[in-house]
């Protein structure tokens, strides 16, 4: 932050970490998803607005991993955004077009998901930095918010995702150097 306003890139970060916050949130909320297959889960808005849903997952991930940087934590956050991308596709193809195949293709893009957010946690809690240790948190978030979907995933998710909006304000702000400040300003 520079006199009091962010650049585009962190703004656009954080809005985007929002939106899939907001999103996953949003369609737990309303559309109450279940372990059961029901018929409103084929039903073509229904099925649009989950992948829709999954897509902005699939985004957020490697936005979230060029944010922290280094080039394993860009690898796994790009691997974990792979999974909701293949699951989002696969569910148009399972639930859309009624291709009971293609529910193996959604579990491969979930397996994905989940293990690149364990690797990208444990990968970030290892980090000797406490800033990024403590970054650590939005992947385990979003991999217990996909794990517990159906009981809590939307609130979990919400959370996560506003936290990493917060986080990305957090490190996207830029210090005005000495020589800039007002004298007498603290």
């Amino acid at each position: 932050m520079r006199n009091g306003i962010f650049d585009l890139a962190t703004v656009t970060r954080a809005a985007v970490f929002v939106v899939t916050g907001t999103a996953l949130s949003a369609f737990w909320l309303i559309a109450r998803p279940s372990r059961e297959m029901t018929d409103a889960m084929r039903e073509w808005p229904q099925v649009i607005w989950f992948s829709a849903t999954l897509l902005t997952l699939a985004v957020a991930l490697p936005i979230f991993g060029r944010m922290v940087g280094g080039a394993r934590v860009v690898r796994l956050a790009t691997i974990a955004g792979l999974g909701p991308a293949i699951s989002s596709f696969a569910n148009v193809l399972e639930d859309g077009f009624r291709i009971d195949a293609a529910f193996f293709l959604f579990i491969s893009g979930t397996l994905i998901l989940d293990v690149a957010l364990l690797a990208l946690t444990i990968e970030l809690a290892r980090r000797p930095d406490l800033r990024t240790r403590m970054l650590a948190a939005i992947p385990a978030g979003a991999l217990v918010g996909i794990l517990l979907f159906v009981e809590i995933g939307g609130p979990v998710m919400l959370v996560t995702w506003l936290g990493a909006a917060a986080a990305a304000l957090w490190l996207g702000r830029v210090r005005t150097p000495v020589a800039d400040a007002q004298p007498g300003a603290i």
